[in-house]
């Protein structure tokens, strides 16, 4: 399979690039070559050929959410939409909708995602995916709340317990995981502290840049929530938090950082051994219209992946369009840098990188054609997209 640049193992766009595949999709080896439109048993295609991508952050349960919560309205009004039109919906449109939406994702390129669970109305959908030898799946179990310390063990219980007995009966890859730094009492987000993996929603608002100073309306929300003052406002910060409650080597993904600053970034990759900065730009601006810091990650050599969040926060689970955003926004970003982000880095930050990601000798990463591409400046045009080659 050869196309006029390939997106190597070492996140470099290689020109004239062919990769050699088993019958079972296994890659033997990839190579630069002369005339590939006329190799011999080889299949040409105009674009850019990658390996199959990792949405490292979504909620497929929300798929039916799709077109249901206004943009623009904010955090705070964000969630009052989800948790009051979340019952709207029968399970069985919630579990036709996600299997709608992950077999989508599959067309388009996808090959392995990191998914958000509140309950277990995706894992149909996953499932169905495993046994059609399809996409992959890390399904984190979310739990969050502000119990007192006497109730936070009973809650963590009720919220993953659940989850985990029905992954283990369906054969899925699960994990529990707190929901960010501010819905969480100090005793609950300690106790997912030895999680083998975890995925965290950081300074995704600015509403959360106010809440150490106790004001703001998520700091309302949470105090309201709790009936008192949160337990773990002398930690300072949300970064510092991170810090103080969770061991050195966890393996740590952190979704959105809109508002994250230089400082909250160098405290944390000096702290972390092995920690991703998942990047969701779509959805930050439906929300918030703010964008990430894409830009100071890249500088800082940080490891960067993709999401797509959900169809409540964006108008479609296709990473072809983050990319084409995070390109456009950022033009200081080398497209095979956003690319690999896409690609590589998010089956790091999942665990998969031994089997996807890259074409190396022996993974088996599924191959897709990005098309729309500007082969002079190296940009995406209006009307880029990514098709599964297989």
């Amino acid at each position: 399979m050869a196309a006029p640049y390939l997106l190597a193992s070492d996140g470099k766009l290689v020109r004239n690039g062919v990769v050699h595949f088993a019958s079972d999709g296994t890659v033997i080896g990839a190579e630069q070559c002369e005339n590939i439109d006329s190799l011999p048993q080889t299949e040409y295609h105009n674009g850019i050929l990658i390996p199959g991508m990792t949405n490292a952050h979504c909620h497929l349960e929300l798929s039916f959410f799709k077109g249901a919560i206004p943009q623009h309205v904010g955090m705070v009004r964000f969630i009052e939409h989800v948790v009051s039109k979340r019952n709207d919906y029968s399970r069985e449109v919630q579990v036709a909708r996600a299997v709608e939406e992950d077999l989508s994702m599959w067309r388009e390129g996808i090959q392995a995602v990191g998914d958000i669970s509140n309950d277990t109305t995706s894992f149909p959908a996953k499932v169905r995916a495993m046994r059609e030898g399809r996409t992959r799946y890390h399904t984190f179990a979310e739990f969050f709340g502000m119990p007192a310390d006497d109730e936070a063990e009973g809650l963590y219980h009720r919220a993953v317990d659940p989850l985990l007995a029905e992954a283990a009966r369906d054969g899925l890859a699960i994990t529990p995981t707190q929901h960010s730094t501010y819905f969480m009492s100090d005793k609950l987000f300690r106790l997912g502290a030895d999680s083998p993996r975890m995925s965290i929603h950081f300074m995704e608002t600015p509403a959360e840049v106010e809440f150490f100073d106790r004001r703001g309306g998520i700091y309302e929300m949470v105090k309201g929530a709790a009936g008192r003052e949160p337990d773990f406002l002398a930690y300072g910060g949300h970064a510092e938090r991170l810090v103080a409650s969770l061991p050195r080597d966890a393996h740590l993904v952190l979704i959105h950082n809109t508002q994250m600053r230089h400082r909250d970034m160098d405290l944390i990759l000096n702290y972390f051994e092995d920690v991703t900065f998942v990047l969701c730009p779509r959805s930050n601006y439906y929300i918030d219209a703010d964008f990430p810091p894409a830009q100071m990650l890249y500088e800082a050599g940080a490891r960067v992946a993709l999401g797509t969040d959900s169809l409540s926060s964006n108008t479609s689970l296709s990473l072809a369009e983050e990319i084409k955003w995070l390109s456009e926004h950022n033009p200081g970003i080398p497209l095979a840098a956003i690319l690999q982000w896409a690609t590589l880095n998010g089956a790091l930050s999942l665990g998969f990188a031994d089997e996807i990601g890259s074409f190396e000798a022996g993974k088996r990463p599924g191959a897709v054609l990005l098309t729309g591409v500007d082969f002079r400046s190296m940009r995406l045009t209006d009307d880029a997209r990514t098709v599964r080659l297989f």
